[in-house]
């Protein structure tokens, strides 16, 4: 009766195989396996950065690594002892050399990483042909899960830049002030053409995002870097404070040429939070949000203060305004609840910035 050891150590090969091929093969998808681990170690990271009396950024920085590594680990230990599985109930029929000893589940184990590794130290071999063809089977299987994995952390690495680089670049423009306060310094100082550059490059770049955190949902936003002008929460909300002061002074006459690069923006926008919504957050994020009023008074206040008299628009949602202000009002808000810890410490980074001093 030892072979029914095959029948789970078979149905621990298959989960493992669709899981990396889901995770790493698919644009589209996450495994099961991969999935919860990402969802456990970036929950006990927040619960752990959350109980501390001052946030601790070092916890959720280390989330990446520790969530890359116990992924792989979800990954190799479970092929590994699978394998071992399927080669257990037969271990006697394998040639081994003089001494070697009866065989036990801790040599099925060691045959199994020994091949899956392409190692394979040759002192315990297959000898019928099924045996050898089942080893050949495991080496190519060990060999294309390790080459799988190095060209995703390859990739993983790229597309951190790139979200890296647009949130340091939002940073370096912001200045201080907010994606309002942008696009008012692009139109009067730099010209409609330059908001309109400007409005393009904001919307390449959030495609950008937009595939990276489908492509590499493991990681995408779990990965965090140490310095919090590298996190990518603020730069979405000051280009949601951009995307809709784009689109409301392209109502205006005087920069009406905005609009077709702003509307490009907006539809960018929405498709970066819906991603976004659907990898990390509950989908109910992107329910319609009747409170955005509040964020359109505030912007259109900001906007006919520093704009003057060359902004004449009345207060109103209609059209492509209410769609963001109604979608991402609440996305920010799931955002900040997802990264509670990040949005302390902005907190704290601002209050010593106000104060000179922080409690």
């Amino acid at each position: 009766m030892m072979w029914l050891w095959a029948v789970p150590g078979g149905a621990l090969i298959a989960v493992v195989v669709v899981d990396v091929w889901l995770t790493i093969l698919h644009p589209d998808a996450e495994g099961p396996l991969a999935g919860a681990v990402r969802r456990s170690v970036w929950r006990l990271s927040s619960f752990a950065a959350n109980r501390r009396r001052r946030p601790e950024r070092t916890l959720l920085v280390w989330a990446g690594p520790v969530l890359v590594t116990g992924t792989f680990l979800a990954w190799i230990v479970p092929l590994v002892v699978g394998v071992a599985l399927v080669v257990w109930p037969h271990l006697d029929g394998y040639h081994r050399v003089a001494g070697y000893g009866p065989t036990g589940f801790d040599d099925a184990l060691y045959f199994s990483a020994g091949t899956l590794t392409v190692l394979g130290y040759g002192d315990l071999t297959p000898d019928t042909s099924a045996q050898k063809l089942l080893a050949v089977c495991v080496a190519a299987l060990g060999f294309a899960l390790f080459a799988a994995l190095a060209t995703y952390l390859i990739e993983l690495i790229t597309g951190l830049t790139v979200r890296n680089r647009f949130a340091l670049a939002v940073h370096d423009q912001v200045r201080g002030s907010d994606g309002v306060g942008l696009i008012v310094r692009s139109l009067t100082a730099e010209g409609v053409d330059a908001a309109r550059q400007r409005c393009a490059d904001w919307a390449a770049d959030l495609r950008a995002i937009d595939d990276t955190v489908r492509r590499y949902p493991l990681v995408a936003l779990t990965y965090r870097p140490r310095r919090p002008d590298y996190d990518l929460e603020p730069a979405l909300e000051h280009i949601v404070e951009a995307t809709v002061a784009a689109l409301l002074t392209a109502r205006c006459a005087t920069w009406r040429g905005l609009g077709p690069r702003a509307e490009e923006l907006a539809y960018a926008l929405l498709r970066a939070q819906d991603t976004i919504a659907r990898r990390y957050l509950d989908d109910t994020v992107l329910d319609v949000d009747d409170d955005a009023d509040q964020m359109l008074r505030r912007l259109q206040s900001r906007l006919a203060a520093e704009l003057g008299d060359r902004y004449d628009q009345k207060t109103s949602r209609d059209g492509l305004v209410g769609v963001v202000l109604a979608r991402s009002v609440p996305f920010l808000a799931g955002l900040r609840g997802w990264s509670a810890p990040l949005v302390t410490l902005r907190d704290v980074d601002r209050s010593s910035a106000g104060t000179g001093q922080c409690d």
